[in-house]
């Protein structure tokens, strides 16, 4: 298999488990195997049933991705990369390392929120890695790209990078918020007895809200400004997707606090939220790309002006 193959079944299987280990946390059985890592219960294989069952195939999901994950990285150094796509895949080690570690102490901590949350971030770290990576191979054998002859991309990929940052804090905050039991600190529209929290768990909600409405009306701006300034027809489909997904994300965020955080809108709550990151990020990567090109390209142009 490819090195641009074996990358997306990579990208898909470590979005599964982010949104499965939602799942495992939604569904409260973090300590299904009991405080104890690697082994579950005191067994390499337990008694697969209730929590146990759940927290156990978080770990086998794991231990796959973790086995494709090297894989990965042997396939990238047998291809003689070129030096980013060879840290990147070091990188990825790395990551993935610090994944496992992260995973352990959580375990056997007792799930303590702020370790839960900063695992979650790591987690998206190495999803962006992959993406980079897949990005890599994808859009630089690609077609040639433009943006437009006035677009100044070095501007595009600075928004798209203020947007990716809102989503990781957006995230972060909302698993501590989550892992703290503050969830229901606020009603789906207002906070106590009214729009300004009262107490520190309703100021956490509130936050992760204030967020996730900046992070909304900036990427409905650049959607917007996108289609305006006529810029290349994959970054206003990417941006548009971003806009539904947010759309979906915000619909879905409400119905969450109305059903007091039923697992399945609690996950899926996550899940958008997960897709939102690697849209965002795959865009990122392209945009960057196609500035690449357009660079390469504008010094073969003035290259071949100067021959002619």
């Amino acid at each position: 298999m490819s090195v641009k193959g074996l990358a997306f079944i990579t990208i898909i299987l470590t979005y599964i488990l982010i949104v499965f280990g939602g799942y495992v946390a939604s569904s409260e059985s973090g300590m299904g195997c009991g405080p104890e890592w690697p082994l579950c219960n005191g067994l390499v294989i337990p008694i697969l049933e209730g929590d146990t069952l759940i927290e156990f195939a978080h770990r086998v999901i794991g231990a796959i991705l973790g086995i494709i994950s090297v894989a990965l990285f042997l396939k990238i150094k047998q291809s003689r990369p070129d030096p980013d796509l060879k840290s990147a895949s070091w990188g990825l080690m790395i990551l993935l390392i610090l994944q496992i570690l992260l995973g352990a102490v959580v375990v056997l901590l007792d799930l303590p929120a702020i370790v839960v949350s900063i695992h979650l971030i790591i987690a998206m770290l190495f999803l962006a890695n992959l993406i980079w990576i897949w990005g890599k191979i994808a859009f630089g054998n690609g077609n040639q790209l433009s943006l437009g002859k006035n677009r100044k991309n070095t501007a595009v990929s600075s928004h798209l990078n203020v947007v990716l940052l809102l989503v990781v804090l957006t995230l972060f905050l909302g698993a501590y918020i989550k892992h703290q039991a503050f969830g229901l600190a606020c009603g789906w529209l207002e906070c106590g007895n009214g729009f300004i929290p009262a107490s520190i768990p309703g100021m956490f909600q509130t936050g992760h809200r204030l967020l996730a409405g900046v992070l909304a009306f900036y990427i409905f701006i650049l959607t917007y400004i996108s289609f305006k300034k006529r810029w290349n027809a994959g970054l206003q489909n990417r941006l548009m997707a971003a806009s539904l997904i947010v759309m979906g994300q915000i619909l879905i965020g409400i119905i969450t606090i109305i059903s007091y955080i039923e697992v399945s809108w609690a996950v899926l709550h996550l899940a958008l939220g997960t897709a939102l990151f690697a849209f965002v990020f795959e865009t990122r990567v392209y945009a960057s790309t196609v500035h690449s090109m357009e660079t390469t390209l504008r010094a073969v142009k003035s290259r071949q002006q100067y021959l002619d």
